[in-house]
């Protein structure tokens, strides 16, 4: 029999698994898998887990939010091997499963997860960690993990939004030259991101028909400094347009790209803390885990 280890984090989206365990083991059994279960007791025990344990397993599913998938990819991409990996989303926002098509229904997410629809995906190295679908700095990013747990339980996405108008009153300016095969940029930014995914935040970004999550290409978002309330109307309405041709902002694609600045700044990843830098180096592994999905795998539009 196939050997599974599922990795759940409890607290995740108001206890979003409450009650769902037996539906997945289920599903899981039913698709000819032996389970073992695995309780997260913390933060980064799920990139141990995923790391020490990898080699027992055919598969690992992971159930939780974004910043649990991020753990467990972190201690796959840190293992000797690397099996199928597949995902039960149980936080907030769940932005990665969006663009894998995978159910919000737990127990629908568990027959995908042990499913046989499988695509490699590409994952981002962040100097020496690695993020799964976004890398960012700036203007609203702190908003993600700054926000309560308890707080994400309560209101779920209305939490995100919630703290984001708080950030609004404090919107900081950051000198940063930007380098890329494909560009090089010295200026004043607000926010900045790289990307494989169709949604951050629960919000499409600016060119979701257009993003391909196996192509070894990152979408890039830089946006400039805004003056007064009527210049960030227009940003916001170019980038609600998709208006790629914008000046308020720049948009390219690389699969590797740096970020120096004199001072510190602070990055997320995957919506969690990925530090305070001056220096930093983004590369695409292209397709380095293999995920189980909801949908067959779709090219990028030119």
């Amino acid at each position: 029999m196939k050997r599974m280890l599922w990795i759940l984090n409890p607290h995740a989206g108001r206890g979003a698994m409450s009650g769902k365990i037996i539906d997945c083991v289920t599903a899981f059994q039913q698709a000819g898998y032996d389970v073992t279960i695995y309780i997260t007791q913390g933060a980064q025990d799920a990139t141990r887990v995923a790391r020490e344990r990898a080699g027992e397993f055919d598969r690992i599913v992971c159930a939780g939010g974004d910043g649990t998938l991020n753990e467990v990819i972190t201690g796959l991409m840190q293992a000797e091997s690397r099996p199928v990996l597949g995902y039960v989303p149980a936080g907030t926002t769940n932005d990665f499963a969006f663009s894998l098509g995978i159910s919000k229904v737990p127990a629908e997410a568990a027959v995908i997860a042990a499913g046989d629809t499988l695509q490699a995906l590409d994952i981002g190295r962040f100097n020496d960690r690695y993020f799964n679908y976004v890398a960012a700095f700036g203007a609203f990013t702190e908003v993600s993990y700054e926000t309560p747990q308890q707080t994400k339980n309560i209101f779920g996405r209305a939490a995100y939004i919630i703290e984001g108008i708080k950030a609004l009153t404090n919107i900081k300016t950051y000198h940063i030259r930007v380098n890329s095969a494909e560009t090089q940029i010295e200026d004043d930014f607000i926010y900045g991101m790289v990307t494989n995914t169709v949604s951050v935040g629960g919000f499409k970004t600016i060119r979701p028909d257009g993003v391909a999550l196996d192509d070894g290409l990152y979408e890039v978002l830089l946006i400039y400094p805004v003056e007064n309330p009527m210049e960030l109307q227009w940003l916001a309405n170019d980038l609600l347009t998709h208006n790629v041709e914008s000046n308020r902002f720049a948009y390219f694609r690389t699969s590797k790209i740096s970020f120096s600045s004199d001072d510190e700044v602070t990055w997320t990843l995957d919506g969690e803390f990925g530090g305070a830098l001056h220096n930093v180096q983004i590369t695409n592994c292209s397709r380095a885990i293999t995920f189980a999905t909801g949908k067959e795998p779709e090219g990028k539009e030119s």
